[in-house]
């Protein structure tokens, strides 16, 4: 089977048009998967400083019952 230049230039075109729409999906500022993981790792952080707060307040309780009657 042979394949003719024209065939071959409108691959190229369609792989074009994949990999902008791939770079799109990633590097979209408002919606992309870059954009996703920033968020999710800036509410990670935030959410482990809150957990660690409340273990110290809970360590600290459970003290106050154990040794302080």
């Amino acid at each position: 089977m042979k394949i003719t230049n024209q065939q071959l230039h409108q691959e190229i075109l369609a792989m074009k048009q994949d990999i902008r729409d791939i770079k799109v999906r990633l590097l979209d500022p408002d919606k992309g998967t870059i954009s996703r993981v920033n968020r999710n790792t800036s509410f990670r952080k935030g959410a482990q400083k809150t957990l660690w707060s409340i273990w110290l307040v809970i360590i600290g309780i459970l003290g106050k019952l154990i040794f302080w009657n």
